[in-house]
Order: structure tokens, then C-alpha cells, then sequence
């Protein structure tokens, strides 16, 4: 009886901290995401993209420029440093997009996982949706 007791607090200690949207370098780590959201606006087929591999090693797409860089979670807080990236010359609000999300994840972002979703909590905030790599 105490087993099972203590087997549904453990479960509902658990249930209660994966709602919290607190989010680790083990649940960032082998994960794909696509931008959907900057701030309400809606980018439908966004090319913008990260990716999480071994030993948090960030890479991804800015939608001009791939980037790669060392990840950490610190404080709840995604940073990336050590950022390189190719140089192709873009114009506009692709370039605006690129500098502001690199920005980002260099002085480093509030991020969480809210319903299956990477937000960066930034201005403005970035919503990426789970991509399965194929």
C-alpha cells in the first residue's frame, strides 16, 4: 500500500514538473525545430530552423546563413557561443531576422517547451515547432 502511495506522488511530482515548460540540455539534445511565430505573426513554411546534436552542439538555418555554435541551458536561459556561420550577403528582413535571432541565442534567450513547442522568450518571442529529421 505505502508503495503504490508513494508510486502516484512520485508520478504526480512528475506530471507537475514537465508542465512547468522548463526545458534541459538532455530534452533539447538529438531535436530538430522550425520557426512558426515571430512575436503573433504567423511564418508559414519558415526555412528558419535549429537543431540540437551531440553535447549540445547547436546548428540551424537563419533562412539566409547556416550557423553552428556550443549550446548550454543556464538559469533557464539557452545560450549559444562560439557562433560561426557562412557569409552569403542578404537583404532586408532576412538579414533583420538572422542578426536578431543570433543576437538572441548569443546573449542568451529565456526558453521553455510549451505544449510539444521550443519558445524562446525573447523580444520578439520565437515559437519553433518539432520537426522529425529525415
Amino acid at each position: 500500500m505505502k508503495i503504490s502511495m508513494f508510486l502516484c506522488a512520485l508520478g504526480a511530482f512528475l506530471v507537475g514538473c514537465s508542465s512547468t515548460g522548463k526545458v534541459s540540455n538532455e530534452q533539447l539534445k538529438y531535436t530538430q525545430w522550425q520557426l512558426t511565430h515571430i512575436g503573433k505573426e504567423v511564418i508559414p513554411d519558415s526555412a528558419i530552423s535549429l537543431q540540437f546534436i551531440e553535447a549540445m552542439q547547436v546548428n540551424g538555418f537563419t533562412g539566409c546563413n547556416r550557423f553552428f555554435g556550443a549550446g548550454r541551458i543556464e538559469s533557464e536561459q539557452l545560450f549559444v557561443s562560439n557562433i560561426g556561420m557562412t557569409r552569403k550577403f542578404c537583404e532586408g528582413s532576412i538579414n533583420e531576422t538572422e542578426q536578431m535571432l543570433l543576437n538572441m541565442l548569443e546573449i542568451g534567450v529565456p526558453t521553455k517547451i510549451e505544449n510539444g513547442d521550443l519558445i524562446l522568450n525573447g523580444q520578439p518571442r520565437l515559437k519553433f515547432k518539432s520537426i522529425v529529421a529525415g
